[in-house]
């Protein structure tokens, strides 16, 4: 699972072909760099709508953190109640996971924070457990547990806890469009993270080739479109010659291995996060049936013997 808090697992090289002037500006928020470009409009406005941006990650942040001792997520996971009434926005999302974990057939969960917890990228001192903890954590992960209740409750057992660190960011992407657009910007580029989400006909963003440092495989453009990049070579565990991503697959609760990387684009960020690590435990032939199935999905996948894949229609974002 992809941590927003720690890690970037998009690298990206965002590029303004535009002569009109561009107002740019970066934080750190959700324990990664957050960056914001508008262009089109005064100094005043751009200013305006990027601390609205800013501010709106923090907010999303407090709430789904896994990191704050007594925040909603603090206590939707150490609740010993069966049922939890929830803000509606938190169940709004907790939605959206129930789809894609469906559309994936369970390959995307975020009901994983216990083998999260057990592997320990959150901690920065990962390592691969003994089988018989792997095999104890699998018990207890998995979002098959889970059920929904409208308007706002959640039904899980206790000993089952949630991380959305694989859609958060792409979520707070898209709040940060939505806010920059009802300032009447018509151009921004959004990076949270390495999740983005980019409106104007002028952005290119480059595709970390995923075992060539500094060295892009592919630069794409959009517009109005969310990018998102799940990579094996950012953060990962080395052991008895083997490398271990930080992306798992629920099933077995090891790390995924049939893959290297790989890029989704989708109309919203928070689908093409989501889709990006549910795809990178599908592996080639399966995440890409899914793309083709999907409307407004396109998909480059490089598995791990360093051979590409592309859906039908990733070609048309590529800069040639």
């Amino acid at each position: 699972m992809k941590n927003f808090f720690i890690y970037i697992l998009l690298i990206i090289l965002l590029v303004s072909c535009s002569k009109e002037k561009t107002y740019k500006r970066t934080i750190i928020a959700m324990g990664s760099t957050v960056e914001i470009q508008v262009r089109g409009v005064n100094e005043v406005t751009a200013n305006n709508a990027i601390n609205a941006g800013f501010e709106e990650v923090r907010r999303i942040d407090t709430l789904f953190s896994t990191y704050l001792i007594g925040n909603p997520m603090w206590k939707l996971n150490n609740t010993n109640a069966d049922e939890i009434i929830i803000d509606r926005e938190t169940f709004n999302v907790l939605k959206r996971c129930d789809e894609f974990w469906r559309i994936t057939e369970g390959a995307f969960d975020v009901a994983l924070g216990n083998l999260i917890e057990l592997i320990g990228f959150d901690k920065g001192s990962p390592e691969i457990p003994p089988p018989e903890k792997i095999k104890e954590a699998v018990k207890k992960i998995g979002w098959e547990h889970i059920h929904l209740k409208e308007p706002n409750i959640l039904i899980k057992p206790a000993n089952i806890k949630l991380n959305f660190n694989a859609c958060i960011p792409g979520y707070a992407a898209d709040r940060i469009a939505n806010i920059l657009s009802n300032f009447g910007i018509k151009e921004y580029l959004i990076n949270v993270g390495g999740e983005v989400f980019a409106r104007g006909k002028n952005w290119h963003i480059g595709i970390q080739h995923p075992r060539k440092e500094f060295e892009l495989i592919a630069t794409i453009k959009v517009d109005g479109k969310g990018v998102s990049t799940s990579g094996d070579y950012e953060q990962f565990i080395k052991k008895n010659g083997k490398t271990f991503t930080h992306i798992f697959n629920p099933i077995t609760g090891y790390p995924a291995n049939e893959c290297q990387s790989v890029t989704v684009i989708a109309n919203d960020a928070m689908t093409a996060d989501a889709l990006s690590t549910g795809i990178f435990v599908l592996g080639p032939k399966k995440g890409i049936q899914l793309a083709e199935s999907l409307k407004n999905v396109e998909v480059m996948i490089i598995d791990s013997s360093g051979t590409t894949y592309q859906s039908s229609n990733f070609s048309k974002y590529l800069v040639r």
